[in-house]
């Protein structure tokens, strides 16, 4: 028979190898959900821009954008992040995605998609940059490593499921239909992570980010 006395013991020391606190559980259920919306309708976008009567060009611009989003967007989350505090910022970035999508979804025009794609086709890039700060704030320092290899772990979940579930849709409601439905899921993903992240996410103190070191030791002493 399982000793159930033992079950908390054992879960404690579960969460604490891999380095689970409150807030990380609540960015590593963003990361999944709205991960797992990107992925399940950001794949087929090439499909879509086709079906609604885009051509070779405006495939190519849209994977110009996300290259070029990317490297912009991981600065923007930083500063962002730093400026305004971790959970503020995921606020932010979860919502200008659900605009994206819901822009998508309501305007049946590859004009639209690319302009709607503006507004999510970096949400990773976006939001990676705060989403390890806080990993960084809220776990003592033997444990960051950890934090940090269970954070890029989940990360590959909604990269292995997003697509097989976008292609489901799909291969049952059509290109067009499917591709819709898809960000429709993933509207309703985004939302239920924004009300989680917004939970369990600890709040910013302004000593946390208040505090600064110069990049370079002594820099100060120098001038």
């Amino acid at each position: 028979m399982i000793d159930n006395n033992r079950i908390p013991g054992r879960f404690a020391r579960l969460t604490a190898f891999l380095a689970l606190r409150p807030s990380t559980v609540g960015v590593l259920a963003m990361v999944v959900l709205v991960g797992m919306g990107e992925r399940m309708a950001e794949r087929f976008l090439p499909i879509y821009i086709l079906a609604l009567g885009g051509g070779a060009l405006a495939i190519g611009l849209l994977q110009a954008m996300d290259n070029l989003l990317s490297a912009l967007y991981s600065f923007t989350g930083g500063y962002l992040s730093d400026r305004l505090g971790t959970k503020r910022s995921l606020l932010i970035f979860n919502l200008v995605a659900m605009v994206g999508f819901a822009l998508v979804i309501v305007i049946p025009a590859w004009q639209a998609v690319l302009f709607g794609a503006v507004l999510f086709i970096s949400w990773s890039a976006v939001s990676l940059p705060a989403s390890l700060s806080l990993i960084y704030k809220v776990l003592p320092r033997n444990k960051r490593t950890m934090g940090v290899s269970v954070h890029s772990l989940v990360r590959r979940i909604p990269m292995a499921l997003g697509p097989l579930m976008g292609g489901f849709f799909i291969g049952i409601w059509g290109e067009q239909a499917g591709v819709r439905i898809s960000f429709g899921v993933a509207l309703a993903l985004a939302l239920v992570a924004l009300i989680l992240q917004q939970w369990m996410i600890e709040e910013d103190t302004k000593k946390t980010r208040s505090q600064t070191t110069p990049a370079i030791p002594g820099l100060k002493k120098t001038r």
